[in-house]
C-alpha cells in the first residue's frame, strides 16, 4: 500500500511539473534601453511607438516611446552601407531575436561613418506615419558665408523638426519616409557667450521655379532614394537650379597652406558629396586638390570668388587672387607665390 502511494504521489509530481512546463511563457517586459554617450547614428523618435533597432536582424537597441534625441553607435569600421529595421514591440516581444520580417515597421539602408564625430552622425527621423516602410536619405548641406543657424522643418512651420544645421556643414545624413513634404527653413542667431541669446530672423518657404515662387518640395520614392538639397542663405533667392564649377588648386610654393574664400576657409564653401570636410583647405606643398563650388544665382553660369592661401605658421597671405569659376568646367590656380599675370576664363582677355 505504501508503495501504491509513493507511486501515485510521483506521478502526480511529473504531471504537476509538465503542466507548468507547457504553460505560456508570461508577456515580456519592455525594458528600454540605455542610448550610447556617443555615436555615429541620431535617432528622434516621433512615433509614439516603442520600437526595437537591428541591424541585419541582429538586435541593436530597444527605443523608447520618446522624441528625446536617442545616440546609437553602431560599429562599421568599412563605412559601407548598413541595413536598419525597425519594428513595434508588440510585433516582436514573444520572440525578439526572431522578428518577423513581414512586421518590419521603418527600414533604412545608409552608409554610416565609422566616426562618433556630430559633424558625421546620421539623424534618423521617425515618424508615426505607417502607409510607407522604406525610408529615404537626404544629404544637406549648408554653406559657409553666414553666422546664421537654421531648423529644417517638413510640412510647416510647426510641422517636424529634422535637422539643425549650422553654416559650413555638409552632406549631413537625414532618413525621412518616403512621401511627399515641403521644407521650411527657419533661419536665428545664437551668442556663443550667452546661452540664452536666441534671435529669430525670418523663414524660407518657397523658391524660385522659372521665375515664380514655389514651395520647396521634397519628394522621396524609390526614384528619389537618396537626395541632395542645398539649404539657401537668408535673404537670398534660392534657386531650384544650383550650379558647380571645379576649381583645381596646385600649391607649389614650397610650404604648407590654408585655402581661404573671402574670411572663411573653403571648406566652409565648397560642397562636398562624401567623406568629412575636417582640414580640407589645407594643401601640402606640391599638393593638388579639386573644390567644388556653388553658383547660386538662377541665371548665372558662373561666380566669382576672392582666395588666398596662407602660410601655416604665421598666417601670412603667400598669394591671393580673385577667380571665376564657371558651371561644369574647372579653373586652375597654381598657388607659387609669384604674381598670377590673368585668370580669365577660356577664349577672353
Amino acid at each position: 500500500m505504501k508503495r501504491i502511494l509513493f507511486y501515485l504521489s510521483f506521478l502526480s509530481l511529473i504531471i504537476m511539473n509538465s503542466c507548468e512546463l507547457f504553460e505560456d511563457e508570461p508577456p515580456r517586459d519592455f525594458v528600454p534601453d540605455q542610448p550610447d554617450p556617443t555615436g555615429n547614428l541620431l535617432i528622434i523618435n516621433n512615433s509614439n511607438e516603442r520600437l526595437v533597432l537591428y541591424k541585419d536582424e541582429y538586435i541593436v537597441k530597444k527605443i523608447p516611446a520618446s522624441a528625446t534625441d536617442y545616440l546609437v553607435f553602431i560599429p562599421n569600421p568599412n563605412e559601407g552601407t548598413v541595413e536598419l529595421a525597425l519594428y513595434l514591440w508588440e510585433d516582436v516581444r514573444d520572440d525578439p531575436n526572431n522578428p518577423d520580417l513581414d512586421k518590419v515597421y521603418k527600414k533604412w539602408l545608409v552608409p554610416l561613418s565609422s566616426s562618433d564625430a556630430v559633424e558625421e552622425r546620421a539623424t534618423w527621423h521617425i515618424s508615426g506615419a505607417s502607409q510607407y516602410t522604406n525610408v529615404a536619405t537626404i544629404n544637406f548641406s549648408y554653406y559657409g558665408g553666414t553666422d546664421e543657424f537654421v531648423d529644417v522643418y517638413l510640412n510647416n512651420r510647426t510641422g517636424a523638426k529634422i535637422m539643425t544645421m549650422m553654416p559650413g556643414q555638409q552632406n549631413k545624413k537625414v532618413g525621412v519616409d518616403y512621401g511627399n513634404y515641403t521644407l521650411h527653413y527657419l533661419y536665428w542667431f545664437s551668442d556663443q557667450n550667452d546661452n540664452q541669446a536666441f534671435e529669430e530672423l525670418g523663414w524660407i518657404e518657397t523658391e524660385l521655379v522659372n521665375g515664380e515662387e514655389k514651395d520647396i518640395w521634397l519628394i522621396l520614392n524609390e526614384n528619389r532614394k537618396d537626395v541632395t538639397t542645398i539649404v539657401p542663405h537668408l535673404g537670398a533667392a534660392q534657386s531650384s537650379g544650383t550650379k558647380y564649377g571645379n576649381l583645381r588648386i596646385s600649391n607649389l610654393s614650397g610650404d604648407p597652406v590654408q585655402i581661404y574664400a573671402g574670411d572663411k576657409l573653403i571648406e566652409s564653401v565648397c560642397y562636398l558629396e562624401e567623406g568629412s570636410i575636417q582640414n580640407l583647405s589645407t594643401i601640402d606643398r606640391n599638393g593638388t586638390y579639386t573644390f567644388i563650388l556653388p553658383i547660386y544665382e538662377e541665371e548665372a553660369t558662373e561666380a566669382e570668388f576672392i582666395l588666398s592661401a596662407k602660410h601655416l605658421t604665421n598666417g601670412n597671405t603667400i598669394e591671393s587672387i580673385t577667380i571665376t569659376v564657371i558651371a561644369e568646367e574647372t579653373v586652375e590656380w597654381i598657388v607659387d607665390g609669384k604674381p598670377d599675370v590673368d585668370n580669365s576664363p577660356p577664349g577672353e582677355e
